[in-house]
């Protein structure tokens, strides 16, 4: 599987799945409907054999295919970013300084490795994953703001503001659409 994939683009490969030769064992033609695969995707990221991200989907632990040179640069960013923690430097001079181009930084984000909340904040997918916990407790104890964020989180305004943003813009995007009328 690529690094990551559009669910469409594996509905569509199922569907032009071509077929194996008579008296084969998967010689059995695909009785799914496109809502049916979407179900067995859905499945295996309940699973936690899939990871999703938007319409995205890629296996739990992938990481981009860099030579071992880049995968060496790759890694120092990602543990100075983990070792930063919520209060993370921008991340495109870093991976200048160690020498990642941004292509590598663009596959890093697809893969899901870093994850880019926007406004040059970034994390490890592991760092993002205990801030979200940590934001999602903090909200049970009243509403959030950018100062309950920076506070719980010892970091900056910046980065509290980006945090609530994206915070916001995935639960939208999460959110089931309202049918008009």
């Amino acid at each position: 599987m690529a690094e990551d994939i559009r669910v469409d683009t594996v509905v569509a490969a199922v569907r032009a799945t071509p077929q194996a030769s008579p008296g084969h064992r998967g010689s059995t033609p695909l009785s799914l409907e496109d809502a049916g695969v979407r179900q067995v995707i859905d499945g295996m990221v309940a699973t936690g054999a899939l990871v999703r991200r938007g319409h995205r989907v890629r296996l739990p632990g992938h990481r981009p295919g860099l030579d071992p040179v880049m995968r060496e640069r790759a890694d120092q960013l990602l543990d100075g970013l983990r070792e930063a923690g919520a209060d993370a430097p921008r991340v495109d001079g870093l991976a200048a300084r160690l020498g990642i181009t941004p292509a590598v930084l663009g596959q890093l984000r697809r893969s899901g490795e870093l994850v880019d909340i926007g406004s040059g904040v970034d994390y490890p997918r592991e760092v993002w994953s205990s801030i979200t916990a940590r934001v999602d407790r903090l909200a049970t104890r009243g509403p959030l703001n950018v100062a309950r964020v920076r506070d719980e989180l010892h970091t900056s305004r910046r980065h509290a503001e980006a945090i609530l943003a994206y915070r916001r813009a995935e639960r939208r995007r999460l959110r089931p659409k309202r049918r008009a009328g």
